[in-house]
């Protein structure tokens, strides 16, 4: 091995590979996509090198590192790898072709025994195997660090170079958050610009909003728009006929169809978490172009002016280099179709709008006019994000809709079916103008902004379709209110002491990422530096039933701390739990139990009358030695207004406080914590 030197946050290996099969491939390491304003998660790929197989193959090994990473079963986030070479004395540099017999851990895919271990999926492509995605192979969260790293090229692929040529390589990784296969909704049922929604038999066009000479418009006729439920990886049948998709506004073909080719957003898709092409990577993607493609991709009025410069360009043509002024922070003055041959030059393909607002909501049931964070941990998809807008393949217009999902092949040349430019695509999220237009589902025109070659044109976001043979399944979500399920009768009566000995199996279990409120609080990021660290951190197992005369419930909460400070009505505010429960005739209780520096405290925030404090049996018990506590209530039938066989709303929330109040809070459903909405309470019935 030759020297090493470093360049910014990137090294480059010189070496050679010689005609007596040994292999030093020269290395440069890129460090990929910013988060925020200014700071990646430090994604790195270091000490590469690489060793003939056999007469069509070598092997490529290398190190790998990046920081705020998880994997909760099916939530979990993943680096796109790829690379570049370049035989020695050529000028042209080609994308890299990986070997593989399977999808998930190859023959010849792997790595040293120390280090996280790591699974690793090698996608076929519509031009081969052109990357990998590297991924945790077990549950955890914090950072991924790995020695060794091994994968398969078929150099037999690259013009021009056999087990005998010198050659020199890069090494790229784009940080991605794994979007799970399953249905969603598109719209809100709200008031949103351009929304989309069921067409009912009440329906009625809505004027499409866009940018007037006196600023946005923000009327709406607050007609019903219901959202509308992708069910299936099918065609999405559309216009003004019951039942179908529509919009008010930039809409898609009256009495047609979102073609079944289109990625509609129900199967799994990995998205790339950040939503910039930072300046460090841009300056990759140049210096491996040809100076035609270059040229057409370096705008010089903006990346190089004197002033704000971002990109630098030294030499002379065609020996022109480029650099980063900042590496880590988002290059302005993208264009659509700069940002689309980046893409494709990785091996990844432009998000549809559809994809957008699953990436967001998830499978959750919208809220009229909703805005949230990522469902999956997606960073910055967020509608009030400032001076940030996505700009996603659109299904109103018809460039958009020929859009079959074509991946990229390597090179920066764009396959036939992407758009071509920003007609085919459409802005979410809400950057500029005053929040409440635009929200999760809201659309606008590109037209109505400054949406391409500005300075405020910076987000790109790619995403590849996830090989189903890599799937991880889903575990059950949260229920569903409209489904009753049965409280069991249960045997003596309970007694609540805090010993949960009479109780049998749980009848259920808070543990997952989807359990976990507020949103950014699921997963670790720059912005959210101390969120839920996993069932450890806090998990619930819950126990319900009826001895025929109370409601006994019971938890035990996994915590590795418990702490609470509050007293009367702030105990929420602390270690705790909090019970919704609604009768059929309308009664709300809304109680809650913790044990607190004074003692077990209870408390009701509505109900009616006092009956209940005063006859319920309560405790709490802590074990700080298992890190659990345990809780036990025993609520007289009579005092809540049920009888045997009778329905009824509930709902659970569990705090979590280590010392500084309460920062995220398990739930069984929306509704009670983090704003009051009865209606999403989950449905029981007591047995008789």
């Amino acid at each position: 091995m030759t020297k090493q030197t470093k360049n910014g946050r990137s090294c480059r290996q010189t070496g050679t590979w010689t005609a007596r099969g040994v292999a030093r491939l020269a290395i440069a390491c890129g460090l990929l996509l910013g988060a925020g304003a200014a700071r990646a998660d430090s994604l790195k790929i270091e000490n590469v090198t690489a060793a003939p197989r056999d007469a069509a193959t070598a092997t490529v090994k290398f190190d790998i590192a990046w920081e705020n990473s998880w994997r909760w079963g099916s939530f979990h986030d993943a680096a796109w790898v790829f690379f570049k070479v370049r035989a020695e004395g050529a000028t042209e540099w080609q994308h890299v072709r990986l070997a593989a017999d399977k999808v998930l851990n190859p023959a010849g895919y792997g790595q040293e025994k120390d280090g996280t271990p790591l699974e690793f999926v090698v996608p076929a492509g519509d031009d081969g195997f052109v990357g990998m995605f590297v991924r945790r192979a077990a549950d955890g969260t914090g950072t991924v660090a790995a020695r060794g790293i091994t994968a398969v090229w078929d150099f037999t692929a690259n013009k021009g170079i056999t087990k005998d040529t010198k050659v020199r390589m890069q090494a790229f990784g784009i940080e991605m958050v794994y979007v799970a296969e399953g249905p969603f909704y598109l719209g809100s049922g709200g008031t949103e610009w351009n929304r989309f929604y069921t067409w009912t038999e009440g329906s009625r066009d809505i004027a499409p909003r866009r940018m007037g000479m006196a600023g946005w418009d923000r009327h709406d006729d607050g007609q019903d728009t219901p959202p509308y439920r992708v069910t299936g990886a099918g065609a999405i049948p559309t216009g003004r006929q019951k039942g179908r998709l529509w919009a008010a506004g930039i809409r898609p073909e009256d009495g047609g169809e979102i073609p079944a080719s289109f990625p509609n957003g129900y199967a799994a898709f990995y998205c790339m978490k950040y939503p910039y092409i930072t300046q460090g990577q841009y300056a990759g993607f140049l210096n491996t172009l040809t100076p035609a493609q270059a040229n057409e991709h370096f705008y010089i009025g903006g990346h190089g002016r004197w002033i704000g410069r971002w990109i630098n360009r030294s030499g002379e043509s065609p020996n022109r280099t480029y650099s980063a002024s900042d590496p880590d922070r988002q290059c302005p003055w993208l264009s659509w179709a700069d940002g689309a041959a980046l893409a494709a030059w990785a091996g990844l393909r432009p998000m549809t709008e559809l994809e957008y607002e699953k990436a967001i909501r998830g499978p959750q049931d919208p809220v009229p006019n909703d805005v949230t964070q990522s469902y999956w941990g997606v960073a910055d998809i967020k509608a009030w994000h400032s001076h940030l807008y996505e700009r996603p393949v659109s299904v109103g217009k018809a460039a958009g809709r020929a859009f079959a999902g074509t991946h990229g092949r390597g090179t920066p040349a764009l396959p036939a079916d992407w758009p071509a430019d920003l007609g085919g695509a459409v802005l979410r999220g809400d950057p500029f103008y005053p929040q409440g237009h635009l929200l999760t589902s809201g659309r606008s025109d590109a037209r109505d902004a400054h949406a391409d070659r500005s300075p405020r044109a910076t987000c790109w976001r790619g995403v590849r379709t996830a090989p189903a043979a890599a799937a991880v399944e889903p575990a059950p979500g949260q229920p569903d209110p409209r489904t009753v399920r049965p409280v069991a009768r249960l045997g003596p009566p309970v007694r609540a002491d805090g010993v949960l000995d009479e109780w049998g199996k749980p009848a259920l279990t808070l543990n997952r990422p989807d359990d976990v409120f507020p949103v950014d609080l699921r997963f670790p990021s720059p912005q959210s530096p101390d969120p839920w660290r996993g069932p450890g951190d806090m998990s619930v197992k819950v126990y319900l039933g009826s001895d025929g005369e109370a409601l006994c419930v019971a938890a035990e909460v996994a915590d590795d701390r418990h702490f609470n400070a509050k007293t009367g009505d702030k105990i929420w505010n602390g270690d705790a739990l909090r019970m919704g429960l609604v009768t059929a005739k309308g009664v709300h209780w809304n109680i809650g139990l913790a044990l607190t520096q004074a003692g077990v405290a209870f408390h009701q925030w509505e109900g009616r009358g006092d009956t209940l404090p005063k006859t319920a049996g309560c405790a709490v018990a802590r074990d700080d030695a298992g890190r659990t506590t345990r809780y036990e209530l025993r609520l007289p039938l009579a005092a809540l207004g049920l009888e045997p066989g009778a329905e009824f709303g509930f709902n659970l929330v569990f705090y979590d406080d280590d010392g500084n109040g309460q920062r995220y809070w398990l739930q069984l459903a929306p509704g009670l914590a983090g704003g009051s909405n009865i209606a999403l309470y989950p449905r029981f019935v007591l047995a008789k």
